[in-house]
C-alpha cells in the first residue's frame, strides 16, 4: 500500500510541478514571438489598439492554456491529498515524521489555495479587464483603466506562478526525504 501512496504521490506532484513550470516559461515566449508577429486582429479593429493586437493574442494563447493546466492542477491536487492521506494513515506520527507530515500537508494547503486564488478570483478580474479594454478601444477614458488593471493583473498572475513554483518545489524537497519504516527483526 505504500507503494502505491508513493507512486501516485510523486506522479500527482511531478506533473503539477512540471505543468506550472511549463506555463511560467512558455507564456513570456508566446508573448514575445506573437508580438515579434505584429498581427492584426481582424475581430478587434481600433485605431487605439498600437502594437496591442500582438498582446491581446497572447493572452488568447495563453488563456486557452491556462484553462487546460487548471484543470490538470485540480486533478493532481485531488490525487496529491489522496497520497497525503495516505501518509497520515501509514507513516509513523512522532518526531520528525510528524513535522515533515505537517510541513507537506502545509505546503500542500498553501499550493491548492494559490491555484484556488488563480482560478477564481484573479483569472475572471483579468480577463474581464481584457475584455473591457477590447470592447471600449476606442474610448480611451475607459480602455487606458482597462489596460492598466490587465497589465497589473498579468504581473500577479505571474507573481502567483512563481509563488505556486516555489511551493511545490518545497514539497518536493519535504517529500524526498518520506521513508517508509520497515521493522528490522532481531535476531
Amino acid at each position: 500500500m505504500f507503494d502505491l501512496t508513493q507512486i501516485l504521490h510523486w506522479l500527482a506532484l511531478s506533473t503539477w510541478f512540471g505543468g506550472v513550470l511549463f506555463i511560467a516559461v512558455a507564456a513570456p515566449i508566446i508573448v514575445r514571438a506573437v508580438r515579434e508577429s505584429n498581427p492584426i486582429m481582424t475581430g478587434v479593429l481600433s485605431v487605439n489598439l498600437e502594437g496591442q493586437h500582438g498582446t491581446l493574442l497572447a493572452g488568447s494563447i495563453i488563456g486557452q492554456i491556462m484553462s487546460v493546466l487548471v484543470r490538470v492542477e485540480l486533478a493532481c491536487a485531488g490525487v496529491l491529498l489522496v497520497s497525503l492521506i495516505g501518509h497520515w494513515v501509514l507513516l509513523p506520527r512522532s518526531g520528525d515524521e510528524l513535522v515533515l507530515l505537517i510541513i507537506r500537508t502545509a505546503l500542500y494547503v498553501a499550493a491548492v489555495g494559490l491555484v484556488i486564488y488563480k482560478r477564481w478570483a484573479l483569472w475572471p478580474r483579468l480577463w474581464k479587464s481584457r475584455e473591457q479594454y477590447i470592447d471600449h478601444a476606442d474610448e480611451p477614458d475607459v480602455a487606458n483603466p482597462a489596460l492598466d488593471r490587465f497589465e497589473r493583473y498579468q504581473g500577479e498572475l505571474a507573481t502567483v506562478l512563481i509563488m505556486l513554483l516555489a511551493v511545490l518545489l518545497g514539497l518536493i524537497l519535504f517529500s524526498a526525504m518520506i521513508r517508509e519504516r520497515v521493522a528490522v527483526p532481531i535476531s
